[in-house]
């Protein structure tokens, strides 16, 4: 199980990451690295910051929140180690883990409501990596 769920948003995204961290403070330790209010900011910054603690500590998976989440995702997938997924629903939450290994969730604020978000965000939690060897040769094709 992972050990902390790092948290970023920019303005779109920042109701539902707080309504996600007061979902889940109970259940895991959560670090938010912003934003912290709905006043216009750019995403790659928070992007950034968040992919930046995960290539340093494996022990923690990084939850993006934007408007649709492709941009939180594009950019996340920029640095090296980092497996991100735009996700909208439970079950590609979940394959996305059991088959990619992804390390950072990334939400739309337009495209989920809060029920789902919170339920795909525990889906991605919960997923390992499936140990066929098929799925392990995959993500080594990517990362090189």
């Amino acid at each position: 199980m992972y050990k902390e769920l790092i948290f970023g948003s920019d303005h779109a995204g920042f109701e539902l990451k707080e309504y996600l961290k007061s979902k889940l403070i109970d259940e895991i330790k959560i670090i938010d690295l912003g934003t912290d209010s709905n006043e216009s900011c750019d995403f790659p910054d928070y992007s950034e910051k968040v992919c930046t603690v995960i290539q340093k500590n494996p022990n923690s998976i990084g939850v993006l929140i934007c408007g649709t989440g492709v941009g939180m995702c594009i950019a996340a997938n920029k640095f090296t180690g980092i497996r991100a997924a735009n996700v909208v629903d439970v079950s590609t939450a979940i394959q996305s883990v059991e088959h990619n290994n992804a390390n950072v969730l990334c939400l739309g604020s337009k495209n989920v409501d809060k029920d789902i978000a919170i339920k795909i965000v525990k889906s991605f939690l919960s997923a390992n990596l499936l140990p066929d060897e098929k799925y392990s040769r995959r993500i080594k094709k990517i990362e090189n």
